[in-house]
């Protein structure tokens, strides 16, 4: 990880399920504190389902609960 990166879990640590742990550009984060914040993605629905392509350097791709995202 380097200074401008930041580590990214989807979904949060407190869930029970874990989809997605990736180092993602600072710039792409919004920070609520130190342990959460907001990260700037990508939506694609197919079928009906939402997925969120993470600004990660593979463009890792989880599936988004709607209580999840936001939109700007």
């Amino acid at each position: 990880m380097f200074s401008d990166e930041v580590a990214v879990t989807y979904p949060a640590a407190a869930s029970q399920e874990w989809q997605k742990s990736v180092f993602v550009p600072r710039s792409f984060v919004r920070n609520e504190n130190e342990q959460q914040g907001e990260v700037m993605v990508k939506v694609v629905v197919k079928d009906g389902k939402r997925y969120a392509v993470l600004p990660s350097s593979q463009r890792d791709i989880v599936r988004a609960e709607d209580t999840d995202l936001k939109q700007q």
